[in-house]
């Protein structure tokens, strides 16, 4: 039986950051970490995790600078780029079962799923994953959409023990420093009084989230599924600290 952790970052409104914290948290965890991760995009039709992944390597083959590079990660570490697998959404579950049930040692497997609950399918994969994280952005619009979403995997889904199910969690994102503290404090009791608990790391707003590889040498990298997010940007934004709760809540050990 595989030991592989199945996980989702998972909300029926978009533009919250779903794809943009899948890609950081999975590269982070598999590049300074150690762990071995898989991402399954399971977006149809679009897709864009494995697009971005295609649109990366093409990029790193015509840039001398970011080939250099490329080939001084895998000298050091021996990690060619992570698994990013286009499935169909309507074949995830299937995919899911036959890929944990296969030879792989991967420790964190993702997935990229539709922003909708509109669809059976993605209720029975989001039933079956071992933890949800909802990012969810202060605004009463993303709020009331997220908790709504939240309180009925939970109640659903997860109270029902319908699936596989350990955990259900908010996670703040693209907060900005100027608002009240008190008031994700009132947030965070609100969300405990429904069944419902945020990550205690928080994501600050920020354009650094928007930084996709680039060509140009003199930008430093943050998003991508090829490189490790520089160290420099890293610090601040909270994927660190996302990390390391990750790692905590789930019990996987650094490789």
């Amino acid at each position: 039986m595989s030991d592989t952790i199945v996980v989702a970052f998972s909300n029926q409104k978009g533009g919250v950051g779903k794809s943009t914290l899948t890609v950081l948290l999975a590269s982070y965890l598999y590049y300074e970490k150690g762990i071995k991760v898989a991402i399954m995009d399971c977006d149809s039709p679009q897709h864009s995790l494995v697009g971005e992944r295609n649109r990366e390597l093409k990029t790193v083959s015509e840039t001398e600078h970011l080939a250099q590079m490329a080939h001084e990660l895998l000298t050091k570490t021996g990690l060619q780029p992570y698994a990013i697998m286009k499935i169909p959404l309507e074949e995830t579950m299937f995919r899911i079962r036959q890929y944990l049930s296969g030879d792989n040692d991967t420790q964190v497997l993702f997935l990229d799923l539709p922003g909708t609950m509109n669809n059976p399918n993605v209720l029975q994969i989001i039933s079956n994953c071992d933890y949800v994280f909802c990012p969810m952005a202060a605004c009463k619009y993303d709020i009331e959409s997220t908790l709504g979403y939240c309180q009925f995997i939970h109640d659903r889904l997860m109270t029902m023990g319908y699936g596989n199910l350990k955990g259900v969690k908010i996670l703040w994102n693209k907060v900005d420093a100027r608002e009240r503290t008190d008031l994700y404090n009132a947030y965070d009791e609100f969300m405990e009084s429904i069944g419902l608990e945020a990550m205690k790391t928080t994501i600050p707003a920020s354009v650094r989230f928007k930084k996709e590889l680039s060509c140009n040498p003199k930008h430093q990298i943050f998003r991508s599924t090829v490189f490790p997010p520089s160290s420099a940007i890293v610090k601040g934004s909270g994927i660190d600290e996302l990390a390391e709760e990750f790692l905590k809540l789930t019990g996987i050990r650094n490789g």
